[in-house]
């Protein structure tokens, strides 16, 4: 049985509140989501209810079954499945007005600028340093607003950075020296509560529609604290730098292009494991990466090795920050050195 519901039947609490001008910048809106784990989840969810015109949702991930206590969009029968296709199809189905666009890719600096370009809103929902650097910086670039959540435990930060006029403070003049992904524990290293990607997606979301809406939202500078232990929000301010490189000199500092998905052609490359030889051992046959030419090399015997000028390198491990070490190290002495991105436990 096909029900048919109106714009205005969908919308009318909102419209309420917010009148028909309202919803009507709302419905014009364009938003992209990067990373459709547990902070794009909600955003997503809110953001389609409402009635956004276009959502972009950005992510390469498969769904695991340790993604279901928080990742809310998502059932056990979908293990296995990329992410951004099964939320894009359950959020097809709730939300009719909204127009959903896949990206089923790793976001990177070869890619970046033309996906950010045509959105007026980027929310990062992703879990990794190396992204939110990214993102930070192509935003600068094209001169987009982004809302920017992080979490840790049973806490959570939330930022706003709007760059339409290219103005700081930003997040490199709180990070003079980006920190390296694996300085803190991930959710899967020292866990994560449910509840608190649902509490920060949300407020990704709220922010979302302050900005698209035109009223107050949290401005550069601010960054608001949650812990759901003790129920309290905190705001604090931080300042901008006077030898910023990015919302001062403007003299962006870019990511290093050296993090890649697999290449199609692999048989040219030699590939290099940085774990360590008792992982090695017991996982001798790579995933994706049988039959190939492999240098079992620990991370911390790298600085030792000389790669050869002729010869192009994939540098691998499980998580693909180990990798993103030991390939800045090996590119002191030669260019053609990769980072497999996400690394092999992202190959299926």
């Amino acid at each position: 049985m096909t029900i048919s519901i109106t714009s205005n039947q969908l919308f009318q609490r909102q419209i309420t509140l917010l009148g028909s001008e309202g919803q009507k910048l709302i419905t014009q809106a364009r938003v992209l989501i990067v990373g459709a784990g547990g902070l794009g989840c909600p955003a997503l969810q809110y953001l389609s209810s409402a009635g956004v015109g276009e959502i972009g949702i950005v992510d390469f991930d498969k769904i695991s079954a340790s993604n279901l206590q928080r990742q809310i969009l998502f059932r056990p029968e979908d293990v296995g499945q990329l992410k951004v296709k099964v939320a894009s199809e359950r959020i097809r189905k709730h939300a009719p007005y909204t127009k959903i666009v896949d990206i089923p890719i790793a976001l990177n600096e070869d890619s970046a600028a033309s996906v950010i370009s045509s959105y007026n809103v980027i929310l990062d929902c992703t879990d990794n340093f190396h992204t939110k650097f990214l993102l930070h910086d192509f935003c600068f670039q094209e001169r987009k607003i982004l809302v920017q959540a992080s979490v840790y435990q049973y806490e959570g930060q939330l930022q706003v950075f709007d760059f339409r006029n290219q103005q700081g403070p930003c997040w490199r003049c709180l990070w003079k020296i980006p920190p390296e992904d694996g300085c803190t524990g991930t959710c899967a290293e020292v866990g994560v509560i449910g509840p608190l990607l649902g509490v920060m997606g949300s407020l990704q979301a709220m922010e979302a529609l302050k900005i698209i809406l035109e009223k107050p939202f949290l401005k550069n500078g601010n960054t608001l604290f949650v812990d759901l232990l003790t129920l309290s929000m905190e705001s604090r301010v931080f300042k901008g730098r006077k030898d910023c490189s990015c919302c001062v000199k403007k003299d962006l500092p870019r990511t290093e292009g050296i993090q890649i998905a697999l290449p199609d052609r692999l048989n040219e490359f030699i590939i290099i494991d940085v774990r360590s030889r008792k992982e090695n051992q017991e996982c001798l046959v790579l995933k994706g990466l049988a039959g190939l030419e492999i240098i079992n090399l620990p991370l911390e015997e790298v600085s030792s090795f000389l790669p050869v000028a002729s010869k192009k390198y994939l540098v691998v491990c499980s998580k693909g920050i180990r990798s993103l070490k030991a390939c800045r190290e090996l590119r002191k002495n030669h260019s053609e050195v990769y980072s497999l991105l996400g690394g092999i436990e992202k190959l299926g």
